[in-house]
């Protein structure tokens, strides 16, 4: 009786199995597109779930990147699940299949958020989810370690940055200290890719130090605070903006995970600390950008009005030393001057001090060196040496002038050197004295002659050169005569030989000008050239043109000679003097200019300035 019921079983068994093994065939027409989110109301930082799932389908096409301002969604993959149901009757057990695509979704600051509806691609055809809305909070008392803070004033950013600027006022020229501090949240795993870039219009900016890292503590927050130190200098007058500032880096940022549905860990025993810490995790590494907001500033002009002679453009909080050596010299050796500036400011425009009495001295260009005492550049010494040789009798070394503009008391400050006392051995060479020519007798008085006697005796003691028997060529009289057309000769050659030299150093000297000309050319021509070289470059290329014509110095022509040197249009002659204007603008700058290189057209309108200066006609 038992074994007639064995077949059947058997069969029955080995049916189901098949079953289960070869589920019915699902048409993509019966596919289902759904969205969802685990939980309708995290706190800031804290992770949840967003899901879409696919049921009827294997594979499905959905989209890997979700952008929505305030939250960070990163993509973690699909799962699948199998869920079988028994139905009435004889049907026997049904299959349903899904795929269940999770989204990691941090938010970044507290409000409402809908994740837009997303188009999901199912064998061919385009399904749409639903919008998912949920709201953000800012934190609340049962938080944990990971949100506290999170509704602080800073608005619960987990990361930020700000500038930091002495005052909101500075000179042109003025080179002010200036602070980047960018704060990220110390429970965040951050690395950041690049140094901070700034945008300061209408000034230039110094390259950032190495960063430095501290741990601070803002409006009951703990972060860590990494700060890079520059320097900002106004090239031109007016109200301008600093920032803003934007840093990429890669963040991992803490989160509770919550998914959905239940779970053992939704039961009050783990609602405590020690399970919430455990539950605690990072969420993948995402890029994020640290940005601050700008900050105004007030560049004022220089005054004019009390301005030294000797003032270069230097502007900061200077001293000066000096040194002579030696303060004993032979005549005719070098007597040099070491002053040493110091301080703090556009070091770039620290120039060498000028003598403030060069009669009797013959000096030469000094030299110079620069030892920073910071990163920046703005703070140190500026050491020149100045050699110079007395051409008079003097006591005491050259006196020195050197001027700058303090920006705290808004004035021109003047430092002066008298000078140490000197001795100067031998005899100092002095022009010579005029050679005053014989007197001789003048044509209206004729010199008297006695008459000769009818008879003329032969005289023994005769003075001339009759006077003895010995040869001509023994008597030192006739050699000197000799040798006066000798000395004539190389008189003439010695000047012929000084002239040519000169010659041949004025032409060595137009060739040296027509090389820099032609370099400073090639710089402009350059597509990679700085904007601040651009217009240095030109200004250089204009003098040693106008230098060429009239034999002078370049270093002393400023733009109206030069333009004055040429008969220029009044377009043309705009154009020059505006050339010089914005190569000022650079030198005001303290640095070595604009450093971010020139546009094409800058470069064209500065190489057409100088070729049209180039053809013009000379000025009469």
């Amino acid at each position: 009786m038992r074994a007639r019921y064995l077949l059947p079983v058997g069969l029955v068994a080995a049916i189901l199995c098949l079953w289960l093994a070869y589920p019915p065939a699902v048409r993509a027409d019966d596919a289902q597109v759904t969205a969802a989110i685990s939980d309708d109301g995290p706190d800031v930082g804290e992770s949840v779930d967003y899901t879409i799932t696919v049921q009827g389908a294997a594979e499905a096409n959905v989209p890997q990147n979700i952008n929505v301002d305030g939250l960070t969604i990163t993509y973690e993959g699909p799962s699948s699940q199998t869920q079988i149901s028994w139905g009435t009757g004889m049907g026997g057990p049904q299959t349903h299949s899904s795929v269940v695509h999770t989204y990691s979704v941090v938010p970044q600051r507290a409000g409402d958020f809908t994740i837009p509806a997303q188009q999901v691609d199912v064998d061919g055809r385009t399904y749409t989810t639903q919008p998912v809305t949920f709201k953000v909070g800012g934190g609340s008392a049962n938080s944990n370690a990971t949100n506290s803070g999170a509704a602080d004033q800073d608005g619960g950013k987990m990361f930020y940055a700000e500038f930091v600027l002495p005052r909101s006022t500075a000179y042109i020229g003025e080179a002010l200290p200036i602070e980047i501090r960018l704060y990220v949240d110390a429970r965040v795993r951050a690395q950041l890719e690049e140094a901070p870039e700034i945008t300061a219009n209408g000034c230039t900016v110094e390259k950032t130090t190495k960063p430095e890292q501290s741990e601070v503590t803002r409006n009951g927050r703990e972060y860590v605070m990494v700060t890079y130190k520059t320097a900002i200098t106004p090239a031109k007058a007016g109200d301008l903006k600093i920032g803003p500032v934007q840093v990429a880096a890669m963040a991992q940022v803490p989160q509770r995970r919550r998914r959905m549905g239940g779970g053992a860990f939704d039961d009050p025993f783990f609602q405590n600390q020690f399970f919430d810490d455990a539950l605690q995790m990072m969420s993948p590494p995402q890029q994020v950008e640290i940005t601050g907001d700008p900050v105004p500033l007030t560049a004022l002009p220089l005054p004019s009005q009390g301005q030294p002679g000797s003032f270069s453009g230097a502007v900061g909080n200077f001293s000066m030393s000096t040194t002579v050596k030696p303060t004993m010299v032979e005549a005719g050796d070098p007597v040099v001057v070491t002053a040493k500036i110091s301080g703090y400011g556009n070091f770039d425009r620290v120039t060498a001090p000028v003598l403030t009495d060069a009669t009797g001295w013959r000096t030469y260009p000094p030299s110079s060196t620069f030892d920073a005492s910071d990163d920046i550049g703005t703070s140190g010494t500026k050491t020149f040496q100045i050699s110079s040789i007395a051409q008079t009798d003097k006591r005491a070394s050259p006196g020195l002038e050197w001027s700058y503009f303090d920006p705290i008391s808004a004035k021109y400050v003047t430092l002066t050197d008298h000078g140490v006392p000197i001795k100067i051995e031998g005899e100092v060479p002095t022009a010579p004295a005029p050679v005053l020519a014989q007197a001789t007798p003048s044509a209206s008085q004729p010199a008297k002659t006695p008459a000769a006697p009818d008879i003329a005796y032969i005289r023994a003691d005769s003075s001339g050169w009759g006077a003895t028997f010995q040869p001509l060529y023994l008597n030192h009289t006739f050699w000197m005569a000799q040798g006066a057309p000798l000395l004539a000769l190389l008189a003439f050659v010695g000047v012929e030989a000084a002239r040519k030299r000169a010659a041949d150093e004025e032409a060595r000297r137009l060739a040296q000008w027509r090389k820099e000309k032609d370099a400073a050319l090639s710089a402009m021509q350059r597509r990679d050239v700085p904007e601040g070289e651009l217009y240095q470059a030109a200004a250089r290329a204009l003098r040693l043109e106008a230098a060429l014509q009239l034999g002078r110095d370049p270093e002393t022509l400023d733009g109206s000679e030069v333009a004055g040197a040429r008969e220029l249009d009044a377009t043309m002659a705009q154009r020059v003097r505006q050339l010089f204007d914005q190569q000022a603008e650079v030198l005001y700058a303290g640095t070595s200019g604009g450093r971010k290189p020139a546009s094409a057209e800058a470069r064209v309108a500065a190489l057409d300035t100088v070729k049209g200066y180039e053809n013009a006609k000379p000025a009469a």
